[in-house]
């Protein structure tokens, strides 16, 4: 799993807040009881710029494991009744997030 946040490129308080907001939200997710410390060491964070903005950084947290949501149907689909542009806008924003992660933007 990965988790992308940007913050403010001159505020270092804000830098820090996000990074541990992103290593709690991550470890999160991954934990049958939503506990924030659980996979917390386990978490890799690393901060680059912003691809589009130079005022902002990205913080990129990765986690290697599935989100833990067993109130979740094996056939949920987050995406249904979503309108189809906002369907598009949404993925067309995550596809430029992979390139941009991939060092291919």
């Amino acid at each position: 799993m990965r988790y992308v946040r940007d913050v403010p490129a001159d505020d270092e308080s804000a830098l820090q807040a996000e990074r541990e907001h992103v290593v709690a939200h991550l470890s999160a997710v991954a934990a049958a009881d939503d506990d924030p410390e659980t996979n917390a060491d386990d978490v890799r964070v690393w901060v680059q710029r912003h691809p589009e903005d130079p005022a902002l950084l990205r913080v990129v947290g990765e986690l290697d494991a599935d989100p833990d949501a067993p109130y979740l149907r094996d056939d949920f689909d987050p995406w249904a009744g979503v309108d189809h542009d906002l369907f598009a806008e949404q993925i067309a924003a995550a596809e430029a997030d992979l390139e941009v992660l991939r060092g291919q933007a």
